[in-house]
This record gives C-alpha cells, structure tokens and sequence, in this order.
C-alpha cells in the first residue's frame, strides 16, 4: 500500500472521523489525496510517513488529568517529525480558554468573563457575580469541550448550587463563568469558518427549547448563516492578536445585551468545521491542504 500523503489524527471514540468529516474525506478523494485516519495517542502510528499531519476529530484531549498535557507534548514531538495543522504554538495557547484573557487585552470584543483559579475555590462567588450586574451565568471548566462541566444557572437565586459546583471544578483546574445572554436563544450562535486566513461560510446555531448549548449533538438547530461585515471585524481584530499561520480557523459569536457581536470562543485546534451546511466547503480546505505540500 501506498504511503499517504496526508495523515489525519483523531480520537479511539472516532477511528473514521465525525460525520461532517465524511464531507471531508470525499473531497480529498475527488482530488486524488491519499489518506490515512490515526488515533493521536497510538505510539505505532507513523506520521513521519505523510507529507502533513491535519487535526480533525482529537475529541479526548482534554479528558482526564494530564490529558491536555499529554496532547501539547504530542503535538509537538509529531510537528518535530512533519508538518502539523495548526502547529503546536497554536494547540499549546488554544487549548486553554485563558487565550480569551489575551485577546480580550489586545482590545477583541470578547465576552466578559470571571475567572477562578486552580483550587481557589468559590466562596463568596455569587456575590461577585451579582456585583458585575450579572444573575444568570454559566460556569465551566476552562480546558473542556463540548459544553462538558458546563452549568447554566442563576447564581442570585441559586447562589449555594452555583458556588458549589465552581468549587468542584476548580478542585481540577481554572474556571471560567461568563453571562448567559438571553440572545443565544433567538439569534443563537454564529460561527465563521476560515481556511487560509479568508472567511468560506458561516452556519448559525439556536439552542433547542430550554437548553444553552448550541452544538448539534444537543438538537439544536443550525442553519447556513450570512457572513456579516461586523463577524469578520472581531475575526480580523482576533486573528491578528493570534498572529500565528492558521490553516483553519473557527470563530464563535454571540449577540452581547448591547447589541453588539462578541467572541465566545476562537476555535484553532480541532474544530467542527461545518462542511455539510456548504457544498464547496471541503473542497476549498483542500485546496489550502495542497498548497501546504
């Protein structure tokens, strides 16, 4: 068999990639790019053998202690070896929801957010939360996925369940708690999706009925969505902070209660790319694949 000229790295949970990555698959066989899928933590899987290692579907980085550790390391002993997209400088920083602290210092509209240490601890929480202006948030992990350890609550009337369950995340690591905006569920979640530094598609995701989760897998709706000129403005204003080569990028937005679009999450390292809400999307990450060969 034939070496391949791409290697795609993925999780056990996934051995043949999401569903939205079959859109993927089927435009690198219309070009003729041969493939292989390989799990990332699978010591015999010979990345070295491709032209360039592409992160798809790595959905276990972040489960268990050391995990997200374990993938920085791997990522950067497989960069050592050949070309991986995004690189490790990228995956180090984004793996890790401070990088909203850095963004938001180099002036990008980021949503606020108030942040625990590791073993920090919550007493006293809700009153910083009431004193922001803020009654309903939601409190995760900084280092998740998937809305995993994510708590819509509110922590005025709910001030005891709130701090509790903070306190048991921080037992393991930083804390994020963010304002739920009550936009999330008319206007819902808009994401931008960017190949090469140039916007190709967005979709906008509505959380079902009584749910804030916006991922597919929680039954929202998502529909393909106009690229508006004010997304792209916090895209640029992020990308440039980042100031890092990207092959892929994903933006996130919400409508903030002033109307104006913030950033909720700028997704660099695995993220779903929505291919099936755009007939060309997958074609276009190709050709930003081959050009990188």
């Amino acid at each position: 068999m034939n070496r391949p000229r791409l290697a795609i790295a993925t999780c056990a949970r996934l051995p043949k990639l999401d569903v939205d990555d079959a859109r993927l698959c089927e435009a690198l066989d219309a070009r003729g790019i041969s493939y292989r899928c390989y799990v990332w933590d699978d010591p015999s899987a010979p990345w070295d053998e491709a032209d360039l290692a592409l992160l798809r579907n790595p959905w276990d980085y972040w489960d268990g202690p050391g995990r997200r550790e374990a993938f920085v390391a791997w990522a950067e002993r497989t960069h050592a070896r050949v070309p991986l997209w995004n690189g490790p400088d990228v995956i180090r920083e984004n793996t890790h929801k401070s990088y909203l602290r850095s963004l938001e210092a180099a002036g990008v509209s980021v949503i606020p957010t108030l942040w625990l240490a590791p073993g920090e601890g919550a007493v006293g929480l809700a009153q910083r939360i009431t004193s922001r202006g803020w009654s309903e948030v939601v409190i995760k992990p900084a280092v998740s996925a998937g809305s995993v350890g994510a708590l819509r609550i509110d922590a005025r009337t709910n001030p005891i369940e709130a701090e509790a369950h903070a306190a048991s995340l921080t037992a393991t690591g930083e804390v994020m708690v963010q304002p739920y905006l009550r936009s999330i569920e008319s206007e819902g979640e808009l994401s931008v999706v960017f190949f090469d530094g140039e916007a190709s598609h967005a979709v906008r995701k509505v959380p079902c009925a009584g749910d804030f989760r916006s991922q597919p897998e929680f039954q929202s709706r998502v529909s393909a969505a106009p690229i508006e000129a004010e997304a792209l403005a916090v895209a640029r204003a992020a990308f440039a902070a980042v100031d890092k080569p990207l092959l892929y990028a994903r933006v996130d937005l919400v409508r903030s209660d002033d109307g104006a679009l913030q950033l909720i999450e700028l997704e660099l390292t695995e993220p779903s790319l929505y291919f099936r809400w755009n007939e060309g999307a997958a074609a276009r990450l190709v050709d930003a694949i081959v050009a990188r060969m």
